[in-house]
């Protein structure tokens, strides 16, 4: 059972970074299966939805990971500032750290789908508000107004996003820095005047 086990893990894993690099359409079964080295009988045993069951389980590992890490942030209790800093910190390293041939796999994943995968878009859905709640409760907790909080964090989910694809794109970190400080003065703009 223990074989087995770890042949979903690693099934999802290889989905994770295959996504991440060409998203789900420009991804086969057959190149899941050779980077997992999974046998072939295991996909549709672990996933009889097939690839897009694989899909939806890729997204939600990934989604629930880094609303984990914007929750970990909140709680650290650094202030506004220093969570925008951090978080595109850690953004231009993840796509630096891949050479520049990866984004986000949710991201990835959402720009090809259509309306031939419902569970796998509903799971992009769900995990790109998760979080946006994250960063709104964030936001709030730092001074923000709840409607303020929520146009912010929509504004970061998309510069998050958009820094990941044009530094691919590019080759370089520098989208990473602008968008901080796009959402700094963002923030600064939105937080309440002392009375």
């Amino acid at each position: 059972m223990a074989k087995l086990s770890l042949a979903r893990e690693s099934l999802i894993n290889a989905a994770c970074e295959l996504f991440r690099a060409r998203g789900y359409e420009g991804v086969g079964v057959a190149e899941l299966l050779e980077k997992s080295g999974a046998p072939r009988g295991s996909l549709y045993f672990h996933f009889p939805g097939g690839k897009e069951e694989i899909g939806v389980e890729a997204v939600r590992r990934v989604g629930i990971s880094v609303a984990g890490q914007f929750r970990e942030l909140h709680e650290s209790g650094v202030d506004l500032e220093t969570f925008i800093d951090r978080v595109f910190k850690t953004t231009a390293k993840t796509v630096k750290d891949r050479d520049f041939e990866a984004s986000c796999p949710i991201a990835a994943t959402a720009a090809g789908l259509g309306k031939h995968n419902p569970q796998l878009a509903a799971a992009v859905r769900d995990m790109f508000a998760s979080w946006e709640r994250e960063v709104t409760v964030a936001a709030i907790a730092r001074g923000l107004t709840p409607k303020h909080a929520a146009e912010f964090a929509t504004a970061m989910l998309t510069c998050i996003e958009g820094a990941l694809i044009v530094s691919k794109a590019q080759g370089t970190i520098a989208a990473h820095t602008c968008a901080a400080k796009a959402m700094k003065a963002m923030a600064e703009a939105m937080v309440p005047a002392p009375a």
